[in-house]
């Protein structure tokens, strides 16, 4: 009898011990630093509306709270976040409320208002020496969101606490009586978010505002095109333009066409039903002029501006009749350097442009910028290529001594007719070198003796279709000049062997096998981040998916890498660094989709808007595999769409697409995305896209 009960006793102690480490294998940990030392935490999903977030440091468990990295709270809630460094505070901004957190902080600041963390809520912390994390429940309670915890599943859920109510825009108008301030104000019929984002070649500020349409009553339907412009005219804004972008899921887009890239601010409402961006219509320095009372000074007049040895370096100096007082910033589009010299005059012979050619420096042009406000302003000019860069400015007696970066492209000469490019490396004196090229890496590598050559270290950006920068750098008793390629290439070496000019010519090869390209595949979500599910979970549609397509490129011959094999968890940096540390051909994610509105379905391929139409863009790309998967599964056609806030598709050095496969939450797309016969067609639809693609470009 005595044996029978140790048995039992064993075999109870067994069923525990084995239960504990089942219920245990369905969660996920990693290990974290915070708190000076490492230690191993439990991750959990957390899903918005019924789809996850992703961020490259996954959300944990601490204390019995959920906290995620802030970053979350921006691409998830859609909220603005700002970091104090030096008070180490985090913003988070939303519908017209505010809160301020400390890291380690029990105080927190809701719009103004000093409050302490409810009790059990963590502060926010900082891990891995550089990430903040803040907690979850709270910024989104606070900010109006409902919270629930699935304690069997360990996923915590957020809803919108707006239920889902579509706000009618109905008004946009344009405020010019505001002191120096242009302003546009868009209003709705209820509260409603906003998503911002800057464009480029020209200057543009758009402002998307989800679950919303377009309703301007008195403002008409616009020419017939479904777009409304109206009219400014005032710098910096052109004209206002505004649209019903999308329709399931319904988006109204506001474009604000400038002149120049310039600051701006914008402010919602306390109810979340009125966004007000700012303007102002100079760029008059924020920093106000103390103007002395008693002896009145001089007032400082330019007087010239010279090219000069400093302390044996070069340098442009302009001279003042007085101590000048400077405020200088950067500007873009083009690159150039702003210095406004205050309370200053200058005369009209000397309003004009200098042909001064130093470093980075390409010219530089002096004009009275405001004859009200006594501003003159000396603007560098930046040369083509150079990004970033660095101009020193600082004030000397009655002298402003400005020392630009020393310039990349001095022995360096790129140029371009028709199809063909050609790079010139101009020596010292008669030099061997040795050229080198890659055709898997594509990039040239082109080695000279350093005493035979002086050119400065640095990268140029040439970003055309063909060519994407040169590096130049030092290597064991040589320099390194390292071109990297858009495209495969077929060079010539057209100086001699020995010579003070190395010259090399390249175009494009337009005979490219499959074993000289790599596709980089991208299985969305994975591990501790399952992605949107509803019965399904994304994560499993999108690694079942990848394999099949994988398999098939590998078939036909290409390099391929996937991102994940496994479900495994993988950061959202760590996928693009994948694909531009290879040097990837293209970078294909793979995603399913999903919505509160469960009858939308269909498929939708996403982009990022970097580039023109018509070169190879990702756009292209996007293009052809939603055409192509169109084709082989019949799916509801959700067109393509920019999104220029994606980090795996604004990080990527290539071109890139995201394909959003279905919707999860639409119970005919779920059953069609699971089954393997038509994730087959998908696999098939994407190989046929991606073959289109390398045969136009």
């Amino acid at each position: 009898m005595k044996k029978v009960k140790i048995v039992l006793t064993l075999l109870v102690v067994f069923l525990l011990l084995s239960s504990n480490s089942f219920a245990a294998s369905k969660y996920s940990y990693t290990t974290i630093k915070f708190d000076g030392r490492t230690q191993k935490v439990r991750t959990v999903p957390v899903l918005i509306d019924g789809k996850s977030v992703s961020s490259d440091i996954p959300s944990f468990i601490y204390k019995d709270s959920t906290l995620v990295p802030v970053r979350f709270v921006a691409n998830g809630l859609g909220a603005e976040v700002e970091w104090n460094e030096k008070n180490k505070t985090v913003t988070v901004i939303d519908k017209g409320k505010e809160v301020v957190l400390g890291i380690e902080s029990p105080n927190v600041y809701i719009n103004g208002q000093k409050q302490k963390l409810p009790k059990n809520t963590p502060a926010p912390k900082l891990v891995n020496d550089s990430r903040t994390m803040v907690p979850i429940r709270f910024i989104s309670e606070t900010l109006g969101y409902n919270v629930a915890w699935d304690n069997n599943k360990g996923i915590v859920y957020i809803k919108s606490g707006d239920n889902g109510k579509e706000a009618e825009i109905n008004n946009i108008s344009i405020d010019t009586e505001t002191g120096n301030l242009l302003k546009v104000k868009i209003s709705g019929s209820s509260s409603f978010k906003y998503e911002k984002m800057n464009l480029e070649y020209p200057p543009r500020l758009v402002i998307d505002i989800p679950n919303s349409k377009l309703n301007l009553k008195n403002q008409g339907n616009g020419d017939g095109s479904g777009i409304v412009n109206i009219p400014v005219g005032q710098d910096p804004i052109k004209q206002v333009s505004t649209s019903q972008f999308s329709v399931n899921p319904n988006v109204t887009r506001v474009v604000i066409h400038l002149t120049e890239d310039i600051k701006y601010n914008i402010d919602q409402s306390g109810d979340g039903k009125n966004l007000e961006i700012s303007f102002p219509t100079s760029q008059v320095p924020s920093t106000p002029i103390v103007k002395p009372v008693e002896p009145v000074q001089p007032s400082n007049k330019f007087v010239d501006i010279k090219m000069e040895n400093v302390n044996g370096e070069d340098a442009i100096v302009i001279y003042n009749s007085s101590i000048p007082k400077i405020n200088n910033f950067k500007m873009t589009n083009p690159n150039r350097m702003v210095i406004d010299i205050l309370d200053s005059t200058i005369d009209l012979e000397k309003q004009t442009n200098y042909n001064y050619d130093l470093g980075i420096v390409k010219g530089v042009r002096v004009s009275q910028f405001s004859s009200e406000n006594k501003i003159v302003r000396a603007v560098l000019d930046i040369r083509d290529g150079v990004n970033g860069g660095n101009i020193n400015v600082k004030a000397e007696g009655n002298k402003i001594i400005i020392m630009p970066e020393k310039n990349a492209w001095e022995g360096i000469d790129f140029s371009k007719v028709d199809s063909e490019r050609k790079l010139i490396i101009s020596a010292l004196n008669d030099t061997n070198y040795n050229v080198n090229y890659d055709s898997v890496k594509k990039a040239m590598e082109i080695k000279v003796p350093l005493e035979n050559v002086k050119l400065n270290n640095g990268t140029l950006n040439i970003k055309d279709k063909l060519v994407d920068n040169i590096v130049i750098g030092e290597e064991l008793g040589y320099k390194k000049v390292v071109v990297n390629f858009k495209r495969s290439v077929i060079y010539n070496v057209i100086s001699k062997e020995i010579d003070n000019k190395i010259s090399v010519t390249f175009v494009r090869n337009q005979d490219v096998s499959p074993s000289e390209r790599l596709i980089v595949i991208d299985p969305g979500h994975g591990g501790s981040d399952p992605g949107a599910c509803y019965g399904a979970q994304e994560k499993e549609v999108t690694i079942s998916i990848s394999h099949k397509l994988n398999d098939r490129l590998k078939a036909l011959g290409y390099n391929t890498i996937m991102t994940r094999y496994d479900d495994s968890y993988k950061g959202l940096y760590e996928r693009t660094d994948i694909a531009n540390n290879n040097n990837a051909d293209i970078f294909i994610s793979i995603h399913s989709n999903a919505h509160n509105d469960k009858s939308i379905s269909g498929l939708q391929t996403l982009y990022h808007p970097s580039k023109s139409e018509g070169d190879g863009s990702s756009r292209d790309l996007a293009k052809m595999i939603q055409e192509e998967v169109l084709k082989t599964t019949g799916f509801q056609d959700r067109c393509i769409v920019e999104r220029p806030k994606l980090a795996v598709l604004r990080t990527s050095h290539m071109p890139a697409a995201l394909i959003e496969v279905g919707f999860l939450s639409n119970q005919g797309d779920q059953a069609l995305v699971t089954n393997s016969e038509f994730q087959d067609k998908v696999a098939d639809g994407i190989v046929k896209a991606i073959e289109r693609y390398f045969e136009e470009y």
